[in-house]
C-alpha cells in the first residue's frame, strides 16, 4: 500500500525542540497536523512514526519525542499528495516554517490549531478534493 498521510499529533505542553541543521524552534501547546507521504510502503512508515524509541530522522521524530499522536488519516494513491495536501492546509491553518518541507518548495508540511477536530476535518477534505477517500486510524482514546 502506497500514498500519503496525515499525522494527527497533540503536544500537552509548549517546548523548544532543534530541528535538524534548523536553529531551535518554539512549539506552543496545542494540536499539530504533519503531511507526508510513502510511495514504499505506508505501514513501514507509519510503523516507524509509532515506534517510541527511533534514532531521530526526520523533522516529524523530533516533535512526536514530546508529542502523542492521536489520530492518522491515510489516503490510497500511486504518486505523492502531500504538497497538495499541505497547501489545503496553509490555506487554512499557522504553519512551522519549514518543518518537514526541506525537499520540495512548500512553506511547510506541519501545520497547528487550537482544536485538533478542525485539522482532522480540513485532511480528510483535502484528500476528498483530491479525489481520494481518506481512511482514519484512531489511536488516541478521547476524553468523554
Amino acid at each position: 500500500m502506497k500514498g500519503s498521510y496525515v499525522i494527527l499529533i497533540r503536544l500537552p505542553r509548549a517546548t523548544t525542540i532543534a530541528i535538524g541543521s534548523r536553529k531551535e524552534a518554539h512549539f506552543p501547546r496545542g494540536h499539530y497536523a504533519y503531511v507526508g507521504s510513502a510511495l514504499s510502503g505506508l505501514e513501514a512508515r507509519l510503523s516507524r512514526h509509532l515506534k517510541p524509541d527511533k534514532k531521530p530522522h526526520w523533522h516529524i521524530d523530533r516533535l512526536l519525542e514530546r508529542a502523542r499522536i492521536t489520530d492518522i488519516i491515510i489516503g490510497e494513491a500511486d504518486g505523492k499528495l502531500e504538497c497538495a495536501i499541505a497547501r489545503a492546509l496553509g490555506a487554512r491553518f499557522d504553519c512551522v516554517p519549514g518543518f518537514g518541507s526541506s525537499d520540495c518548495p512548500c512553506p511547510s508540511h506541519l501545520f497547528m490549531a487550537a482544536q485538533g477536530e478542525r485539522l482532522k476535518s480540513a485532511a480528510a477534505q483535502a484528500f476528498q478534493q483530491l479525489g481520494v477517500t481518506p481512511r482514519l486510524m484512531e489511536l488516541e482514546s478521547k476524553p468523554r
